[in-house]
């Protein structure tokens, strides 16, 4: 697949993901079965993941993806993003995250993230992997 297309798939992906109304089980689209994801050292499987995804919608009103940099090659990307999220108090927050991801068959099979707060609440940072 080409570095193009993985683009394409990281960027409609997290259109899914920031897209509360979208059907969590949408986001399996994009996924291998073997889905892996490592956030900040927390470790996360597929079924991590969408808990994952539906704790932020029961936590948040509102998250807005801003990929600032992305980089795709052969079978790999990486990507730096701002993440704003609106928790459903109307406070918000401010995360950088810079990302690696794997992709297998056209569908991400690994992602390894750090994640830095820029503005927020000090346990902000746990939004990355919360369950």
């Amino acid at each position: 697949m080409s570095a193009t297309k993985h683009e394409q798939v990281l960027r409609e992906m997290f259109s899914v993901f920031t897209d509360f109304s979208a059907k969590p089980d949408r986001l399996l689209d994009f996924m291998t079965a073997d889905y892996r994801q490592f956030v900040d050292g927390h470790e996360m499987t597929l079924s991590d993941f969408q808990t994952h995804t539906q704790a932020l919608r029961n936590t948040l009103s509102n998250l807005e993806i801003d990929i600032q940099h992305i980089v795709c090659a052969a079978e790999k990307a990486a990507t730096v993003h701002v993440a704003r999220a609106t928790y459903l108090s109307g406070e918000q927050n401010l995360i950088k995250v810079v990302a690696f991801y794997q992709f297998r068959d056209g569908r991400i099979c690994l992602v390894d993230e750090l994640t830095h707060l820029l503005m927020g609440r000090e346990k902000d940072p746990a939004l990355g992997a919360l369950q």
